[in-house]
């Protein structure tokens, strides 16, 4: 049972798209992105407070080193850090706000339809 928690966790980190998403499938681009925000609105405060922190521990340390580089050693670690930083986002955030997808669905259909 553990085993299966743990891989279904590992499965919902490497989702890097929303089409990924099977409650989203069904939706365009613009309407998942506002099911998204819709969902991420009901992060609870400790959530996001969690969510604040680990986007603080992906980019404090990296910028700490830039700060002592200079030239083009700076510019490409700058381009790398925020490359890396995009690419671990999305799937982190994704996996916070998964669990309120259906309610935000819900909600998201029923302001569709006024």
């Amino acid at each position: 049972m553990l085993l299966l928690f743990i891989k279904q966790q590992v499965q919902m980190a490497f989702i890097f798209s929303t089409n990924k998403l099977s409650e989203l499938e069904s939706f365009t681009l613009q309407q998942r992105q506002q099911i998204l925000t819709l969902a991420a609105s009901k992060l609870t405060a400790p959530e996001k407070f969690v969510l604040n922190i680990l986007k603080l521990i992906m980019l404090v340390p990296p910028f700490l080193f830039m700060a002592q580089l200079e030239g083009i050693f700076f510019v490409v670690s700058l381009f790398s850090v925020l490359v890396v930083y995009f690419i671990l986002l999305r799937p982190i955030s994704l996996l916070f706000t998964r669990k309120y997808l259906v309610n935000a669905i819900k909600q998201f259909n029923n302001l569709s339809k006024v």
